[in-house]
C-alpha cells in the first residue's frame, strides 16, 4: 500500500530553514517508498482570508474553488504535516488562514465542540515541525511551548477528530546557525519521517485514533449520565 504524506508549508522565505526541513522530510519519505505532496502556501499564493460567504452557517454554503482543491489533497492523504515558524507565539497568519478556510470548511463551532470529526482529516495524524529564532528554554520561560500546544495542536486534534502524532520543535534557527547544529536538526526531521512511515505501515496511528475516539465516546457518555 502506498501511503500519502501531505506537507503544508507556511514560510515565505524560499532559502529559509523550513524549506530544508521539507526537503529532508520528503527525502526520508521517498526512501520509505511512501509518496509525499508539498503544498507551499506562499508559493501557491493561497488566500488566508476567511470571508462571510465561506462561513458554514451561511445559506447555500459551498467551498470556494481554491478551498475545494485543498480539500481534495487532504482527502487523498494519510497523514498531515505542518511546517512553519513561530511568529509572536503562534503560527503565521497564512497557516491560521489555511486552518480556518480549509480544515474548517463546512465545519461549525458546534461540530468543533462535539468533536464530530472533519471528514477529510478525521482519524488522520497531525505531525508538526515548528522553528523559532529564540531558544527553547526562553520559549518555555514565556510559557509559549505549552500555550502553542494547547491552542493549536490539541485543539485541532480534538476538535477535528484527528489522530495525534508529534510536534518537533527546532529552536535557535538564525541566519548564522552552525552547520553541524543544522545537520543535527535535519537528522531529527528524517528520524521523525521514518517513524511516521513505520507507524502508518503497521497501523499504529490508526489504532491510536480508534482508541482516542473510544475514550471520547466514554467521556461523553459519563457526562450525560
Amino acid at each position: 500500500m502506498m501511503f500519502r504524506h501531505l506537507v503544508v508549508l507556511a514560510n515565505p522565505t524560499p532559502e529559509g530553514f523550513d524549506h530544508a526541513i521539507v526537503d529532508a522530510y520528503r527525502e526520508a519519505v521517498a526512501a520509505n517508498h511512501h509518496s509525499v505532496e508539498v503544498r507551499d502556501l506562499y508559493a501557491l499564493g493561497f488566500d488566508p482570508v476567511l470571508r462571510t460567504s465561506e462561513r458554514p452557517t451561511e445559506p447555500g454554503w459551498s467551498p470556494a474553488a481554491d478551498v475545494a482543491a485543498e480539500l481534495a489533497h487532504l482527502e487523498r492523504c494519510d497523514i498531515v504535516v505542518f511546517v512553519y515558524p513561530i511568529w509572536f507565539g503562534l503560527p503565521p497568519a497564512m497557516l491560521k488562514g489555511y486552518v480556518e478556510r480549509v480544515l474548517g470548511a463546512g465545519y461549525t463551532f458546534r461540530d468543533l465542540q462535539a468533536a464530530s470529526g472533519q471528514s477529510v482529516v478525521a482519524g488522520k495524524p497531525l505531525l508538526s515541525f515548528s522553528t523559532s529564532g529564540a531558544s527553547l528554554p526562553w520559549l518555555n520561560e514565556q510559557g509559549q511551548v505549552l500555550s502553542l500546544k494547547e491552542v493549536f495542536d490539541v485543539y485541532l486534534w480534538r476538535g477535528l477528530g484527528m489522530g495525534q502524532a508529534e510536534h518537533i520543535r527546532i529552536d535557535s534557527v538564525v541566519p548564522d546557525m552552525d552547520a553541524s547544529y543544522a545537520g543535527e536538526q535535519l537528522e531529527r526531521v528524517r528520524q521523525a519521517a521514518d517513524k511516521a512511515c513505520a507507524m502508518l505501515a503497521d497501523g499504529r496511528y490508526r489504532a491510536q485514533a480508534q482508541a482516542a475516539l473510544q475514550r471520547r465516546s466514554q467521556e461523553d457518555s459519563s457526562r450525560t449520565q
